[in-house]
């Protein structure tokens, strides 16, 4: 039930608190809001004292009020990345992402414990024949609409490092998004338990409409007889990340019901129309019951005037069930040359919108390169209605206090907002980043 009234600024911060790994860099990517109270959240970790440190995934549970119930590292060699998660319906949590099984990097799913954080089972899935040789992930997952204990999940197979040099678990340069809908077993009394079954998995390998989709972002079960898997597309003229989105029938999912692009010059361009642009998804949420979504991203305007290159502003971009562009807008179009990066968006309790971004600058790309303050990162929050028009936007970290970026947001069941932040400022000293978590009040009546 949507509330009847919002306010046009920004509400107040009621409590801020960080999470470490020991004397480790860590960086969370995901949380939720748990049913009986607090928050569970994920991530990654290096441990850089270590003369060949793995990445480790990491999850932490903590409190309504923030205080530490318990944290674990998950992964022990090579690469494991916390990518998303989730709660169960029998309360045990799921950390979805990457982890290294010998040599190869495949798609994994950590089933915990809620009240001690232990492992009641690790799946790793086979990469499929035909797409072996490259990096396997898992970037989203959604519970199944009417069924207990099931989930969708998306992600990829076969990916790469992308050229710009960055990991597969952010950005990927090759690929074939992949999704599966799986069922687990039901625990009893906290012991361990076999693998969930895998009941459809499907890659998302062809080439149509000018473009393909590398890697999928996040999905969600819209409820109405739907499942929309936001990713990122590739267009055969000019190989530049865009958004897209395809949407295919729970009870059949072989059935594609429909597959676009969404350009960042013209959402409603084709793939060969792109001018150049770029726009990247990184989060998706429900639109409400009208069975469409939001996606939240960045997008790279057509030419910046005085910019060394063209830097992202914010994205906000809500369908329809059809797919069909119902509004497009973009913010914070910063003149210090700040990149506005934005991987968390959520449904607001009076039916509007609210992402979370990071707000910051590259040096290799500021205008002031001599002004260090320019460079340090801000939790950048953007509020809008149910139609796009933004209410109120606030920076909720400020550069005196170290670098933090919004890296997912959740509207609370009995109001305010929990925002989880990549962070130097909260959590302990000298890691090089911590998990962070900001909880505000509300801004609904």
């Amino acid at each position: 039930k949507f509330s009847t009234g919002f306010s046009t600024a920004p509400p107040p911060i009621k409590f801020s608190t960080g999470f470490s790994n020991g004397n480790c860099e860590a960086h969370p990517h995901d949380g939720v809001e748990l049913s009986a109270g607090g928050f569970f959240m994920v991530g990654d970790s290096v441990c850089y004292d270590d003369p060949a440190p793995p990445r480790v995934q990491f999850a932490v549970k903590a409190g309504a009020d923030g205080s530490l119930e318990w944290k674990v590292p998950l992964g022990d060699s090579g690469y494991n990345y916390g990518k998303n998660c989730l709660e169960l319906q029998d309360g045990s949590l799921l950390v979805v992402g990457a982890a290294t099984v010998g040599s190869t990097e495949l798609r994994s799913m950590h089933r915990l414990d809620a009240n001690s954080g232990a492992t009641l089972s690790h799946t790793t899935f086979p990469t499929p024949e035909g797409y072996e040789g490259g990096l396997d992930g898992l970037m989203g997952a959604d519970l199944v609409f009417g069924e207990d204990l099931s989930v969708w999940v998306t992600g990829y197979v076969r990916g790469e490092g992308s050229e710009e040099g960055e990991e597969a678990m952010f950005l990927i340069g090759g690929g074939s998004m992949v999704a599966m809908k799986l069922k687990f077993p039901v625990v009893v009394d906290g012991d361990s338990v076999s693998d969930p079954k895998v009941l459809f998995e499907r890659v998302f390998d062809e080439s149509s409409d000018g473009f393909t989709t590398p890697q999928g972002m996040r999905v969600l079960d819209t409820q109405t007889g739907s499942v929309i898997v936001v990713s990122t597309a590739t267009p055969e003229d000019d190989g530049l990340y865009q958004m897209s989105a395809i949407s295919f029938s729970s009870s059949e999912p072989s059935k594609t019901l429909w597959r676009k692009i969404y350009p960042a010059n013209d959402a409603n361009a084709p793939a060969s129309q792109t001018n150049g642009t770029m726009s990247h998804p990184y989060a998706m949420s429900t639109s409400g019951k009208d069975g469409g979504c939001v996606i939240a991203g960045h997008a790279y305007p057509e030419s910046t005037p005085n910019k060394v290159e063209p830097l992202p502003v914010g994205r906000m971009l809500r369908l329809d069930a059809n797919g069909k562009v119902l509004w497009d807008s973009r913010f914070r179009q910063d003149p210090d040359d700040h990149n506005v990066e934005c991987y968390g968006v959520s449904l607001t309790l009076d039916g509007g919108f609210i992402a979370t971004c990071g707000f910051g600058c590259m040096p290799e790309t500021c205008a002031r390169p001599s002004s260090e303050e320019n460079k340090v990162w801000q939790v950048l929050t953007h509020r809008t209605d149910g139609d796009g028009n933004e209410l109120w936007e606030n920076l909720y970290t400020d550069t005196s206090k170290g670098n933090n970026a919004g890296e997912n947001i959740i509207s609370l069941r009995e109001g305010g907002y929990a925002i989880f932040i990549d962070s130097t400022s909260w959590g302990d000293e000298g890691t090089g980043g911590n998990f962070g978590l900001m909880v505000l009040e509300s801004d609904t009546q």
